[in-house]
């Protein structure tokens, strides 16, 4: 077995994980296999990011996380998720301006090849930013993209909508229709 497939192999075993414990021991075992390989590549990095975003103490780990995404995406422009994880980053620390700027940057095309449902969350994501820093037009235009793409998704496609949620007052007629649809919100 190549080490490529030996170190995808553990990061599936990271993320089937159940207990935290478990994947603390993992997330280590990792890190070892990564620190003591000399070809890192993007995916590599970028996997190193993950395992410390994909963590109960995310926060502590942010900044590895970021370095990491960035070290990714300097290595391959064309690592959208990487590129896509970058900018959840900040938008989970907050900061909208720097999450919108990433999450532009992010390969639609691909990332909507890749898994529909990310990419309609990218454009939820991408609304909540706008809105968030006060361009609320070109937020709801976003929203409405995201309620354009529900219509008409199976369910296995739709995540939760919560961004949209969170800045739509309940009488707003995107999320009127949303609660149509997904009727548990």
């Amino acid at each position: 077995m190549s080490f490529r497939e030996k170190i995808f192999e553990k990061y599936d075993e990271f993320s089937s994980a159940e207990s935290n414990a478990e994947k603390d021991i993992i997330r280590n075992e990792i890190k070892t296999m990564l620190g003591e390989y000399s070809e890192m590549d993007s995916n590599y990095y970028h996997l190193l990011g993950l395992i410390d975003y994909e963590s109960d103490d995310w926060k502590e780990n942010i900044e590895n996380s970021i370095g990491n995404f960035k070290k990714a995406i300097e290595l391959d422009k064309d690592n959208f998720l990487a590129q896509l994880y970058l900018a959840h980053c900040y938008h989970d620390l907050n900061k909208l301006d720097l999450a919108l700027e990433n999450y532009k940057k992010v390969d639609w095309q691909r990332l909507k090849d890749f898994q529909v449902w990310r990419y309609t969350k990218l454009i939820e994501q991408i609304g909540y930013c706008e809105y968030k820093l006060g361009n609320k037009k070109i937020g709801e235009k976003h929203f409405e993209e995201v309620l354009e793409w529900y219509k008409k998704l199976p369910e296995i496609d739709r995540v939760v909508p919560s961004e949209l949620i969170e800045c739509l007052p309940e009488n707003h007629p995107i999320a009127i229709e949303m609660k149509k649809i997904e009727t548990y919100l």
